[in-house]
Formats: structure tokens, C-alpha cells, sequence
């Protein structure tokens, strides 16, 4: 096996992750890094070389996603980072170097991950061997919003869960930032509410200030349901909210959700209602 195949191999049997912050695997960036024959009995006090072939790329064993910051989280920033792990003939990681990196702020997180992982050695000729490989971290804001689920149906693995943890946050807060709110809704999305129509983005904005354009506050999410369409390129989901008291005023939230060109998830229509009252 030559140098590229065996570090493309290494790259290709890291699983892809969603939200956290997750791991992406395709080597697209700094190429390929080499690794190098160090022997079992050798010393493995100094990192191995840059070039070499291997007969057994190493095997992750347990992978650890990167904690997104909150910094950067709160902000919105966005980005990757490329770094790249001196497996030792323990299959331990020895060392972390960053290679490339979209923002500082993400760097100590993803050294702090990287450490954590564990492979099954690279191999030549049988032996376990000290070997460099490359792992590239993704930070996505959407893919971190979470909030806690009380309450509230659990979501079906069809469903992307950006989706419907971005409706619940605008729906009970806390409301997300500008910048989280264009990476999930189209520029040409539309809000229905009280019989009056206007850019999706503008309610949101008006709901972060507090001016209940979609929702009023004190309410919970009392369930959602779910529907998609053939393909599952795009689908729909109803909010059902609630505000405890001697009667439970209940109002719905109708958001019909699709894939953009660039495969992201997107809101492109908001519609909501108010519903009857239930004895409590």
C-alpha cells in the first residue's frame, strides 16, 4: 500500500458527525498528511517522520466531539479546524498539532478532542507503528442549538433536529442571534401571525426584542408533529404551545421546512394561530 492510499484509508474510517459540533472526514483542505515506520522496540520519546508506507492504516476506536465555545457559539462564529494526531504503537494520542484553523477561538477545543481519541495502532509488517494522521473538525452554530425537551414529543430520526431545535428556541426562548437565524431560514421566508404577512427573518427579530411577533412569552412547547415529503427533501412541523393557568390557551405553528441548493436545511414558511382553551 503507497503513502496516499494507506493516510486516505486512515481519513475514510473517521464517521462523519451533526451537530456538535461534528467530525467531517473528507480531506480537502491540507491534503494528505504521511506517516512514518517507527519500530515497536524504537524510540517513540521523538514524533515520527513525515513519509512512509504502512500495511494497516490505524482504526479509530472511540472519537470524541469537539465542545463548541461559548464565545464563539454566542457570537455565531462558524468554521473548522484541521489538526493533526501523532498515533502512537499504543494507538494512544500522543500529540495534537493544529494544521490549519478557520478561527483561534476553535483551536483548544479541537486539540482538547483530538486527544481523547483512541485508535487501534497502524501496522507494518504485524507490528504496531508511530504514525501522524490528519482529522478535520467542523463547528456549526445550527448544529448546536439545544434546548431541553420537556414536554415535548421526541423527534423522529427522519426529521432534522436543527429544524425543530430552532423553532423551539424562537418559540421559548432564549431567540436566536441574526446570525443563526439567516443559516436557517431563507432570505425569502414568510411569517403568518394574526392575519398579517411579513419576512420571516423581520418576526424573529421583533420576537428577540420581545415584541411577541410570533409567540408570547410564558408559553411551552406542549408537542410537535411531524410530516415529510417523499424523498425527504422537505417536510413540515406543528408546534403546539401552551401557557399553564386554570385554562390552557393553546396555539399552533405550522413550518414547512426544505433542503437549499447547497443541501443545508432551511425554514422557508411560518404560520401561526391560536387554537381553543382547555379546563386544566
Amino acid at each position: 500500500m503507497n503513502t496516499s492510499t494507506a493516510i486516505l484509508a486512515a481519513l475514510a474510517i473517521l464517521p462523519a458527525g451533526a451537530g456538535a459540533q461534528s467530525l467531517d472526514t473528507t480531506p480537502d483542505s491540507v491534503g494528505p498528511i504521511a506517516v512514518v515506520y517507527r519500530p515497536i522496540r524504537g524510540d517513540t520519546t521523538k514524533p515520527p517522520a513525515d513519509f512512509v508506507d504502512v500495511d494497516k492504516a490505524p482504526v479509530v476506536i472511540t472519537k470524541v466531539e469537539p465542545e463548541y465555545p461559548a464565545l464563539a457559539l454566542k457570537a455565531g462564529i462558524e468554521g473548522k479546524v484541521w489538526v493533526k494526531i501523532w498515533v502512537d504503537s499504543k494507538g494512544d494520542a500522543r500529540d495534537v498539532v493544529i494544521l490549519k484553523s478557520d478561527a483561534d477561538i476553535f483551536n483548544a477545543s479541537a486539540i482538547k478532542a483530538a486527544s481523547q481519541f483512541k485508535f487501534e495502532p497502524a501496522q507494518i509488517k504485524g507490528k504496531p507503528v508511530d504514525v501522524w494522521v490528519s482529522v478535520p473538525f467542523r463547528y456549526r452554530v445550527a448544529e448546536k442549538v439545544e434546548i431541553p425537551t420537556q414536554n415535548a414529543d421526541s423527534v423522529s430520526g427522519e426529521v432534522p433536529s436543527a429544524v425543530t431545535n430552532f423553532v423551539r428556541r424562537v418559540l421559548v426562548g432564549p431567540v436566536p442571534d441574526s446570525a443563526v437565524v439567516h443559516s436557517m431560514v431563507t432570505e425569502n421566508a414568510q411569517s403568518i401571525a394574526g392575519g398579517y404577512l411579513k419576512p420571516l427573518r423581520v418576526a424573529i427579530a421583533e420576537q428577540r426584542k420581545g415584541q411577541s411577533s410570533l409567540e408570547q412569552p410564558g408559553r411551552t412547547v406542549a408537542s410537535f408533529t411531524y410530516g415529510m415529503a417523499e424523498g425527504g427533501g422537505s417536510g413540515y412541523l406543528v408546534a403546539r404551545t401552551e401557557k399553564k393557568s386554570n385554562w390552557a390557551t393553546v396555539h399552533y405553528h405550522t413550518v414547512v421546512f426544505g433542503r437549499d441548493v447547497t443541501g443545508a436545511w432551511k425554514v422557508m414558511c411560518w404560520q401561526s394561530w391560536q387554537g381553543g382553551r382547555t379546563a386544566r
